[in-house]
Protein backbone atom coordinates (compact mmCIF):
# COMPACT_ATOMS: atom_id res chain seq x y z
CA UNK A 1 0.00 0.00 0.00
CA UNK A 2 2.66 2.16 0.99
CA UNK A 3 4.26 1.68 -2.52
CA UNK A 4 1.62 2.45 -4.24
CA UNK A 5 1.05 5.81 -2.63
CA UNK A 6 4.76 6.74 -3.50
CA UNK A 7 4.23 5.87 -7.41
CA UNK A 8 0.90 8.13 -7.08
CA UNK A 9 2.86 11.02 -5.12
CA UNK A 10 5.53 10.56 -8.02
CA UNK A 11 3.35 10.28 -10.74
CA UNK A 12 1.19 13.73 -9.54
CA UNK A 13 3.92 15.90 -9.06
CA UNK A 14 4.64 15.32 -12.43
CA UNK A 15 1.25 16.72 -14.04
CA UNK A 16 1.17 20.14 -15.12
CA UNK A 17 -0.78 22.72 -12.43
CA UNK A 18 -0.64 19.61 -9.33
CA UNK A 19 1.38 22.77 -7.17
CA UNK A 20 3.69 19.63 -6.20
CA UNK A 21 7.31 20.57 -6.02
CA UNK A 22 5.95 22.97 -8.37
CA UNK A 23 5.45 26.57 -6.41
CA UNK A 24 8.53 28.08 -7.42
CA UNK A 25 7.33 28.52 -10.74
CA UNK A 26 4.64 30.44 -9.44
CA UNK A 27 4.78 33.98 -9.52
CA UNK A 28 6.23 35.33 -6.11
CA UNK A 29 5.23 39.03 -4.99
CA UNK A 30 8.84 41.24 -4.95
CA UNK A 31 7.72 43.26 -1.65
CA UNK A 32 8.99 39.51 -0.20
CA UNK A 33 11.63 38.13 -2.07
CA UNK A 34 14.93 37.80 -0.35
CA UNK A 35 17.53 40.09 -1.42
CA UNK A 36 20.32 39.59 -3.97
CA UNK A 37 22.81 37.41 -2.62
CA UNK A 38 20.95 36.60 0.78
CA UNK A 39 21.25 32.70 2.14
CA UNK A 40 18.51 30.82 1.55
CA UNK A 41 18.97 28.85 5.01
CA UNK A 42 17.46 30.22 7.92
CA UNK A 43 13.18 30.42 8.69
CA UNK A 44 10.67 30.06 5.72
CA UNK A 45 6.97 29.80 5.32
CA UNK A 46 5.57 30.17 1.96
CA UNK A 47 1.98 31.77 1.78
CA UNK A 48 -0.12 31.35 -1.43
CA UNK A 49 -3.34 32.14 -2.60
CA UNK A 50 -4.78 28.87 -3.78
CA UNK A 51 -5.40 25.26 -1.57
CA UNK A 52 -2.57 22.41 -2.09
CA UNK A 53 -0.06 25.01 -2.43
CA UNK A 54 -0.74 26.53 -6.13
CA UNK A 55 -1.57 30.54 -7.17
CA UNK A 56 0.50 33.37 -6.32
CA UNK A 57 2.74 33.30 -2.71
CA UNK A 58 5.06 35.28 -1.08
CA UNK A 59 7.63 33.86 1.09
CA UNK A 60 7.97 35.36 4.74
CA UNK A 61 11.40 34.89 6.39
CA UNK A 62 10.85 37.15 9.50
CA UNK A 63 8.08 39.01 11.31
CA UNK A 64 5.64 40.97 9.57
CA UNK A 65 3.49 43.05 11.16
CA UNK A 66 1.13 44.05 7.86
CA UNK A 67 1.75 41.62 5.27
CA UNK A 68 -0.91 43.34 2.99
CA UNK A 69 -1.09 40.03 0.77
CA UNK A 70 -4.20 42.01 -1.68
CA UNK A 71 -5.40 38.36 -1.59
CA UNK A 72 -6.87 35.30 1.20
CA UNK A 73 -4.37 32.67 1.77
CA UNK A 74 -5.92 29.20 1.26
CA UNK A 75 -2.46 27.47 1.91
CA UNK A 76 0.41 27.53 3.60
CA UNK A 77 3.96 25.69 3.32
CA UNK A 78 6.05 25.49 5.94
CA UNK A 79 10.03 25.28 4.84
CA UNK A 80 11.56 25.74 8.15
CA UNK A 81 10.30 26.85 12.06
CA UNK A 82 7.37 27.22 13.45
CA UNK A 83 5.23 30.22 12.72
CA UNK A 84 2.30 32.43 14.53
CA UNK A 85 -0.51 34.06 11.86
CA UNK A 86 -2.96 36.31 12.46
CA UNK A 87 -6.01 37.77 11.14
CA UNK A 88 -5.01 41.35 12.41
CA UNK A 89 -2.23 43.73 12.01
CA UNK A 90 0.78 43.60 14.98
CA UNK A 91 -0.20 40.16 15.63
CA UNK A 92 -3.58 41.10 16.81
CA UNK A 93 -7.13 39.46 15.96
CA UNK A 94 -7.53 35.99 15.78
CA UNK A 95 -3.89 34.12 15.75
CA UNK A 96 -3.13 30.54 15.43
CA UNK A 97 0.17 28.66 15.43
CA UNK A 98 1.65 26.48 12.26
CA UNK A 99 4.25 24.08 12.05
CA UNK A 100 3.90 21.81 9.63
CA UNK A 101 2.58 22.54 5.52
CA UNK A 102 -1.07 23.15 5.53
CA UNK A 103 -2.45 22.39 2.08
CA UNK A 104 -6.07 23.51 2.95
CA UNK A 105 -6.13 26.60 5.61
CA UNK A 106 -8.98 26.56 7.88
CA UNK A 107 -11.29 29.28 6.38
CA UNK A 108 -11.52 31.43 9.84
CA UNK A 109 -7.40 32.25 8.80
CA UNK A 110 -7.50 32.96 5.74
CA UNK A 111 -7.10 36.88 5.94
CA UNK A 112 -4.06 36.67 7.40
CA UNK A 113 -3.01 40.25 7.85
CA UNK A 114 -0.14 39.38 10.01
CA UNK A 115 2.31 36.69 10.95
CA UNK A 116 5.64 35.88 12.62
CA UNK A 117 8.12 32.81 13.56
CA UNK A 118 7.65 31.83 17.29
CA UNK A 119 10.32 30.45 19.73
CA UNK A 120 9.31 26.89 18.38
CA UNK A 121 12.16 24.17 17.42
CA UNK A 122 13.81 25.13 14.71
CA UNK A 123 13.38 28.64 14.27
CA UNK A 124 16.75 29.61 16.05
CA UNK A 125 15.50 32.07 18.87
CA UNK A 126 15.18 28.88 21.75
CA UNK A 127 12.42 27.49 22.80
CA UNK A 128 9.33 29.98 24.46
CA UNK A 129 6.19 29.70 26.24
CA UNK A 130 3.85 32.20 24.43
CA UNK A 131 1.28 33.40 25.92
CA UNK A 132 -1.70 36.23 24.89
CA UNK A 133 0.39 39.58 25.82
CA UNK A 134 3.71 37.78 26.31
CA UNK A 135 6.43 34.96 25.57
CA UNK A 136 8.91 34.12 27.69
CA UNK A 137 12.85 32.43 26.18
CA UNK A 138 14.56 31.15 29.27
CA UNK A 139 17.71 30.68 26.67
CA UNK A 140 17.27 33.26 24.14
CA UNK A 141 19.20 32.39 20.52
CA UNK A 142 20.10 34.71 17.95
CA UNK A 143 21.14 32.44 14.88
CA UNK A 144 20.82 29.53 16.96
CA UNK A 145 23.66 30.59 19.02
CA UNK A 146 23.42 31.72 22.51
CA UNK A 147 23.41 35.62 23.12
CA UNK A 148 26.31 36.72 24.38
CA UNK A 149 26.24 39.47 27.48
CA UNK A 150 28.99 42.49 27.35
CA UNK A 151 29.50 45.19 29.67
CA UNK A 152 29.16 45.28 32.81
CA UNK A 153 27.59 42.21 34.44
CA UNK A 154 24.72 43.81 36.41
CA UNK A 155 22.81 45.16 33.17
CA UNK A 156 24.85 43.75 30.68
CA UNK A 157 21.52 41.55 29.60
CA UNK A 158 18.85 44.84 29.36
CA UNK A 159 20.08 46.29 25.70
CA UNK A 160 20.76 42.60 24.02
CA UNK A 161 17.19 41.24 25.68
CA UNK A 162 15.13 44.33 24.17
CA UNK A 163 16.68 44.33 20.79
CA UNK A 164 16.30 40.25 21.32
CA UNK A 165 12.52 40.71 21.49
CA UNK A 166 12.20 42.93 19.06
CA UNK A 167 13.40 40.47 16.56
CA UNK A 168 11.08 37.90 17.36
CA UNK A 169 8.05 40.59 17.47
CA UNK A 170 7.23 42.04 20.49
CA UNK A 171 7.68 45.61 21.79
CA UNK A 172 10.22 45.49 25.18
CA UNK A 173 12.07 43.10 27.76
CA UNK A 174 10.03 43.43 30.63
CA UNK A 175 12.70 41.06 32.42
CA UNK A 176 15.88 39.56 31.92
CA UNK A 177 19.08 37.89 33.66
CA UNK A 178 22.47 36.30 33.22
CA UNK A 179 23.63 33.08 32.67
CA UNK A 180 27.09 31.45 32.96
CA UNK A 181 27.86 28.80 30.26
CA UNK A 182 30.86 27.28 29.67
CA UNK A 183 32.71 30.36 31.54
CA UNK A 184 30.27 32.75 29.03
CA UNK A 185 28.03 35.31 30.31
CA UNK A 186 24.56 34.81 28.09
CA UNK A 187 21.19 36.21 28.67
CA UNK A 188 18.87 34.01 29.98
CA UNK A 189 15.45 34.48 31.01
CA UNK A 190 14.35 36.95 29.16
CA UNK A 191 10.37 37.90 29.38
CA UNK A 192 9.58 39.85 26.07
CA UNK A 193 5.99 42.01 25.77
CA UNK A 194 4.41 44.85 24.00
CA UNK A 195 4.89 47.21 26.54
CA UNK A 196 5.89 47.75 30.33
Amino acid sequence: MRIMAGILLVALAALPGSGIAQDEAAPMDARYRPPPGQSQGGLEAIVHRDTMFNGPFVSVRNNQTNLNLGWDARSIRVRSGEWQICTGRNFTGRCTTIERDTPVLDMRFRSIESMRPTGGWGSGVGESLRGASSEFFPAPMRNGQRIPCTGSQSSCARQPANQFCRSVGWLIARTQAVETVNGRSVVADVLCARGL
